[in-house]
């Protein structure tokens, strides 16, 4: 191979090598600007997924706080049901001796 025909291919290395290296410096910027937008998708798809699953755990907790509720409430029905019974038993109790004192003091 001649000298030129040597120069010639070094020069044609050198330009590819040189438009290699230009084509990666813009791949590489491209990247880097993608860089953000796909953090930016990233955060918005962990945001979401946090949301449903926040979602789901406030609901489960609401119906958990509606059955403790409603637990409540029917054991306070039911106690408050006793209390009254008993309230009217000694009512009726202490009306019977009011009566009863009544009717010996008339005596």
């Amino acid at each position: 191979m001649s000298r030129t025909d040597l120069l010639e291919k070094i020069k044609q290395a050198e330009a590819s090598a040189s438009t290699e290296v230009e084509k990666a410096e813009q791949e590489q910027v491209s990247a880097n600007n993608r860089i953000p937008l796909d953090q930016e998708e990233l955060i918005s798809k962990e945001r979401k997924t946090a949301e449903k699953k926040s979602k789901k755990e406030i609901e489960a907790a609401m119906n958990e706080i509606d059955g403790e509720k409603t637990k409540i409430l029917k054991t306070g029905e039911k106690d408050n049901l006793g209390m009254k019974t008993k309230a009217e038993g000694r009512t009726d109790a202490a009306s019977q001796k009011f009566v009863d004192a009544f009717l010996e003091s008339l005596s």
